[in-house]
């Protein structure tokens, strides 16, 4: 059994967006339940709140362990022996956490997204977690939809011939919640962006005088060294969010987090039936990553969303918000690295 910290609770991610009754959890308080190799051992929060909330709402459903409370990661990470942290802190105290966490004796980190507010503190993250031999996953949680992992393989096995172009749709701010469109872009069109070009508008997140305001994504345009084109598209009308058209020489592929639009067509445009692609069943998005971070733990290769994943989907991120800005195409790798975004997701 594997021993997982949660340190932040109040990033509704954390535990509140689903109980311990829900079949499929949307949590991290979930996906350690229902993984049967996860133990969550200890709880850091400086909110008596939301301490009281959690030990209300999820501490029965751990009944086998004893779970800690303290008011802050130090004091935890110095207390506990833990195999797995869950950094669940809001955006601009991940770097100072991770660094706190990174001084530990832990084994891998699961980070929610964004990994950081500029590039340069995710550069700086890594780079500690690298030298002491932690990986970091950040949580792009459709990724590990089961139905999406399955068709991801059997797109890079050719299953509608060579990926030209992924379109994916999702509104909302650049960092903080359009992100996840990102990464799933990143699924199927692979993690190896050379340009990006977008138009941005304000978005309705927070804001800091110390950080520059976080925009809401309008459209963007992610050229790939493979020749592939990835197109982000905010203002989607009635278009599922999450989701991406996977346009191949052989056909199209519409996929999302949702598994029932999934919809398979040939180069004709006839509808197949997407039966033949023996789609998993739904299960928590949280617990398969808590079981391939234990999976590596076991010496499995490392989870998804991990070290070059992440970094790419945060610089395409970070670098959508400068195109926008600006006007101009980004060629990636960016070199502003500081351009610090109140990302507080």
């Amino acid at each position: 059994m594997y021993s997982v910290g949660l340190i932040g609770l109040g990033n509704n991610i954390a535990a509140r967006y689903s109980t311990p009754s829900d079949p499929f959890p949307y949590c991290h308080a979930g996906g350690i339940r229902k993984c049967k190799l996860t133990n969550l051992v200890p709880v850091a929060d400086m909110g008596e709140d939301r301490q009281t909330e959690f030990r209300q709402t999820w501490g029965p459903s751990f009944s086998d362990t004893n779970i800690g409370y303290y008011n802050n990661d130090v004091e935890m990470l110095k207390n506990e022996k833990l195999d797995i942290a869950a950094v669940c802190v809001r955006g601009p105290f991940h770097l100072s956490v991770m660094k706190n966490v990174l001084d530990s004796d832990i084994k891998i980190i699961f980070l929610e997204k964004p990994a950081g507010c500029s590039l340069q503190e995710i550069d700086e993250m890594t780079a500690i977690a690298e030298e002491k031999g932690v990986p970091i996953v950040v949580d792009y949680s459709r990724h590990w939809a089961p139905h999406l992992i399955r068709l991801q393989n059997l797109v890079q096995n050719g299953l509608i011939g060579k990926v030209k172009t992924v379109i994916g749709y999702c509104s909302g701010t650049v960092l903080s919640f359009a992100i996840h469109s990102t990464d799933m872009i990143c699924q199927f069109a692979g993690y190896d962006p050379i340009s990006v070009w977008a138009e941005v508008q304000d978005g309705t997140g927070s804001s800091h005088p110390e950080y520059e305001h976080e925009p809401a994504i309008v459209s963007s345009t992610i050229k790939f060294q493979s020749g592939i084109r990835g197109i982000h598209i905010g203002r989607h009308g009635r278009r599922d969010a999450f989701s991406v058209d996977v346009l191949d020489t052989k056909g199209t592929l519409t996929v999302g987090y949702s598994r029932g639009i999934t919809r398979l067509t040939d180069e004709s445009g006839n509808v197949v039936d997407h039966n033949i692609l023996n789609l998993p069943d739904n299960a928590s998005v949280f617990k398969v990553a808590y079981q391939q971070v234990v999976d590596y733990l076991e010496g499995g290769p490392l989870p998804d969303c991990s070290r070059n994943s992440y970094m790419v989907v945060n610089e395409i991120g970070i670098s959508t918000i400068e195109s926008g800005k600006t006007g101009q195409l980004v060629n990636l790798p960016n070199l502003r690295r500081d351009r610090l975004v109140y990302a507080n997701g």
